[in-house]
């Protein structure tokens, strides 16, 4: 699956491959497209049969029908801001896509990331919902609006701000802040004043929002996408200037080890052969966290560990705990799916911290297992 993803295109395996098992992996962690448009089906065919060949070209047709529908959202919200003056920076798969790195025919995504100015965001929202984009229900983070969901299919997260991404030694960074910093890029092929952050910008909020926001909870979010993303976008672009921006939650030994195994993986290297590399232990947390169930619900006891914040230490643990707690209709429906009558939604919502406490002493449990072994 690395070497497919990553690797030299013309890189030979160790070993045989189960072709079954190649495919599943490479679905498992998301990249089951990114092989299929890096090899062509001919090469998996005669690599793996024409059955698992066929499973990685539905994959990628999939995912390019889902990222062009993504792109018609961009330009649609793209209008609809351009009609009120506001303008727009895309960010993740649009920005991506925006910067000409044509990866809608193999990255997975399902929403559309803008940063709009911060006094406009509800603005544009509003808009959003009169154009007939519908309220997910979903609570407000801190660094986002609530997300929109399109009546056929797509959604729209409008970011206020990045996330540890402070490129002013400052606050996160919002449009204003990337504006005055002269990171962001004009969009000519989208209507109004559209624009996509640097790359060095990019690469900053790229690597935040992998190790920052998700890296303890690898089963939610593949890291690999994390990794795509910045080989992609060109290794060269996780400058020192860009780590900077980031220090204040990603470590340099961290982000080291991000750049380290982004250039052996696309070497094609070995990585288990060593146990003391920083690269090699970052990619064995990355798979057994989608692979190892015992690894993957230990790392469930960071449920309150800090993440990228502008708040205050405890006042974004008290808001944490109580998001945690409490839950919205929509929340209950995405944890533990629609009840079959609406006082279900009452019963999960008061159940919910005794289920907490039951899974947090599973994830202990299994914690002391996994050190012990």
């Amino acid at each position: 699956m690395l070497l497919r993803a990553f690797g030299p295109v013309d890189a030979s395996f160790p070993g045989p491959v189960d072709p079954e098992r190649a495919l599943a992996l490479s679905r498992r962690f998301e990249v089951s497209a990114r092989v299929a448009a890096r090899q062509g089906r001919k090469r998996l065919a005669a690599e793996l049969g024409e059955e698992a060949a066929a499973g990685f070209s539905e994959d990628r047709a999939r995912t390019t029908g889902s990222g062009l529908r993504l792109v018609e959202l961009t330009r649609e919200i793209a209008e609809i801001a351009a009609g009120l003056g506001i303008p727009l920076a895309f960010l993740k798969f649009a920005a991506l896509e925006a910067s000409g790195l044509e990866v809608a025919v193999h990255r997975p995504a399902c929403d559309v990331d803008i940063l709009a100015p911060a006094e406009r965001s509800r603005e544009l929202q509003d808009a959003l919902v009169a154009a007939g984009f519908r309220p997910s229900g979903l609570p407000e983070p801190e660094h986002q609006l609530s997300t929109l969901e399109h009546p056929v299919g797509g959604a729209v997260e409008i970011h206020r701000l990045l996330p540890g991404v402070r490129p002013d030694g400052g606050a996160s960074a919002t449009f204003e802040t990337l504006e005055r910093c002269g990171l962001l890029l004009p969009c000519e092929s989208f209507p109004g004043r559209c624009f996509v952050p640097t790359p060095e910008a990019q690469a900053a909020h790229i690597l935040v929002h992998g190790l920052g926001q998700h890296g303890w909870w690898p089963a939610s979010y593949s890291l690999l996408k994390m990794v795509a993303d910045l080989i992609d976008l060109s290794r060269e672009a996780l400058t020192p200037r860009a780590l900077s921006w980031v220090e204040a939650d990603i470590s340099a030994a961290e982000a080291l080890a991000v750049g380290r195994l982004c250039e052996r993986l696309t070497a094609g290297e070995d990585l288990f052969a060593r146990d003391d590399e920083p690269e090699a232990v970052l990619l064995r947390h990355i798979l057994a966290g989608r692979l190892d169930p015992d690894y993957e619900s230990a790392l469930r006891l960071g449920l309150f560990r800090a993440q990228p914040s502008d708040r205050p230490p405890l006042l974004r643990l008290a808001r944490s705990i109580a998001g945690t707690l409490f839950l919205t209709r929509a929340q209950v429906d995405a944890i533990y799916g629609p009840p079959r009558h609406p006082l279900g939604y009452l019963g999960r919502q008061l159940a919910r911290p005794f289920d907490l406490l039951a899974r947090l002493g599973r994830s202990g449990a299994r914690s002391l297992r996994l050190r012990r072994g």
